[in-house]
C-alpha cells in the first residue's frame, strides 16, 4: 500500500522532469508570459502541484490554454488529483 502511495506522489514529478529534459518548450512555454524567470514557475509546480502543472502544460499545448472548457477541465482534474494525493493520508492517520 505504501508503494502505491509513493508511486502516486513521485510519478507526476518524474514525468514532468523527463518532459523538461526532452521537450523544454512544452514545459517552459506556458509560463513564459509570467514576470518570473522561465524556470521558476515550473519548478514551484514541480514541488507543490505536479499533476496540475502537467495538466496546464498539456492544456496550453493542445487546447489553447485556459480559454477553452477542455483546458479548464484538464487543469481542474489535475488539481483534484494533487489535492487528493496531498491530503489522502490525513484521514487514515487520524484513525
Amino acid at each position: 500500500m505504501c508503494f502505491l502511495a509513493a508511486l502516486g506522489l513521485f510519478a507526476p514529478r518524474l514525468i514532468l522532469i523527463l518532459l523538461w529534459f526532452v521537450n523544454a518548450p512544452f514545459v517552459l512555454g506556458p509560463f513564459s508570459d509570467l514576470p518570473l524567470p522561465d524556470f521558476v514557475a515550473p519548478l514551484i509546480g514541480l514541488v507543490m502541484l505536479p499533476t496540475t502543472t502537467l495538466g496546464y502544460c498539456w492544456a496550453s499545448a493542445s487546447y489553447g490554454g485556459m480559454s477553452s472548457f477542455s483546458g479548464l477541465l484538464i487543469v481542474g482534474i489535475g488539481l483534484l488529483i494533487d489535492f487528493g494525493l496531498i491530503g489522502g493520508g490525513r484521514g487514515i492517520a487520524r484513525r
